[in-house]
């Protein structure tokens, strides 16, 4: 196994790019040489990073769909709508709706904050968590079939969603500071220049396609991620992954009922 590099030496090129591939198949079900995973390079999960997956998610899901319309129009819009549900969830392997669950149990189970911290290292959900995954598959589901333009909404919720992540958590994290360590520490590491910077590239993509409800719809996930994450920040004890997965899901679903209404 190749080791980090030595304490205050740049990491080189190959080491980079291994981190950002290692990041790419944690946010996404890409697969990756097993010598990246042996490599030593530490996660990735920076706002390119994020883009990038965000693009690799958005490029597969509009390709689907119009692979049902092009090859296969006799599937009912329910069947169709079930199955560009599934894949979007085996393309992240559902790693963002594992936040959902985490956070809004910790959120709103009537229990200690030691019990709370408890929660986040389970892996077994209770009733709050169950019900939050339930609610938002449905609440996923409901805006693939009424989202108009389909191709753009498949392609723009991931990649807005994720563009807009690392500047709503810094904003968040000023006012409510991260746990200690882990995935939330990892995704505020980094130049705020760069996360700023892809949140604005973000928009200017939403506005360059032209159409006023994409616009609209942008915005609905920038606010509503903000909204969201004050909400609940102060009630799972500062920000983390799952709270990352929390906002990203939860973009996801603004952006798509955003385009029916």
């Amino acid at each position: 196994m190749t080791s980090s590099p030595p304490e205050g030496e740049r990491p080189g090129l190959k080491f980079r790019v291994e981190g950002f591939l290692l990041g790419l198949a944690f946010l996404t079900r890409l697969p990756v040489p097993r010598s990246v995973h042996l490599s030593g390079a530490p996660l990735c999960l920076g706002p390119a990073t994020l883009l990038v997956a965000g693009l690799f998610l958005g490029s597969l899901l509009a390709f689907f769909s119009w692979t049902l319309h092009r090859f296969f129009p006799m599937v009912p819009r329910p069947i169709e709508t079930l199955i560009l549900l599934g894949s979007w969830i085996l393309l992240t392997g559902g790693i963002h709706l594992d936040g959902v669950a985490d956070t809004l149990e910790c959120a709103y189970a009537p229990v200690s904050p030691e019990e709370k911290r408890r929660i986040r290292k389970d892996p077994r959900k209770g009733t709050f968590g169950i019900l939050a995954l339930i609610l938002y598959v449905l609440a996923k589901g409901t805006g693939i079939f009424l989202a108009h333009p389909r191709l753009s909404a498949l392609f723009l919720a991931p990649v807005l969603s994720r563009a807009f992540l690392p500047g709503v958590s810094r904003i968040l994290a000023r006012r409510f500071p991260g746990t200690e360590g882990g995935l939330g520490k990892t995704l505020l590491t980094g130049s705020g220049v760069a996360s700023m910077g892809v949140l604005l590239l973000g928009v200017l993509g939403a506005c360059l396609t032209g159409e006023e409800r994409i616009f609209w719809g942008a915005g609905a996930v920038f606010l509503g991620m903000l909204f969201l994450g004050r909400l609940h920040l102060p009630k799972v004890d500062g920000f983390s992954g799952d709270v990352a997965g929390f906002l990203v899901e939860s973009g996801e679903i603004l952006f798509l009922l955003a385009l029916s209404l």
